[in-house]
């Protein structure tokens, strides 16, 4: 599991460890996927957020509540204890409108305003707020049977 939080200092290992969240997270991305076309949202975008990470904290508080994040980490945190691992990434997923992701993030983080000049065609938009910043992905919804 990844083991890092906040930016390594070197933007590529950054941006690969987001990478291996995100293919730690398949379950995760489908479950939220599954609730947002089960509400009815047209294109759903995935976040996944590293509660340990100052943004992704920020950005899942703001949503979820400190209640919901707090409770996300003590499990982690009191199974780190027993396993005598000092420290895993805590991630929360949320699923969002491609719409709003479209107007909203690319005020956050501008880097990203190319992922939504159009919707995905081939797969599930995916945003990772992890290791000091952002990256999308494009996870492919046969990557569920994997």
């Amino acid at each position: 599991m990844t083991e890092l939080h906040g930016s390594t200092g070197d933007q590529q290992r950054d941006m690969d460890a987001r990478e291996a969240l995100v293919e730690e997270s398949i379950a995760l991305i489908f479950e939220a996927y599954d609730r947002a076309a089960a509400d009815g949202v047209a294109v759903p975008v995935i976040f996944l957020m590293d509660c340990e990470d100052e943004i992704g904290a920020e950005i899942a508080r703001a949503w979820d509540g400190d209640d919901a994040v707090d409770a996300a980490l003590l499990p982690e945190r009191e199974q780190d204890a027993e396993e005598g691992i000092s420290s895993l990434v805590t991630v929360l997923s949320r699923p969002a409108d491609f719409e709003d992701c479209q107007r909203e993030l690319p005020e956050l983080f501008p880097y990203l305003a190319a992922s939504f000049e159009r919707p995905p065609t081939a797969g599930i938009l995916v945003v990772v707020v992890a290791f000091g910043g952002a990256g999308t992905f494009t996870v492919p919804h046969d990557a569920r049977d994997s």
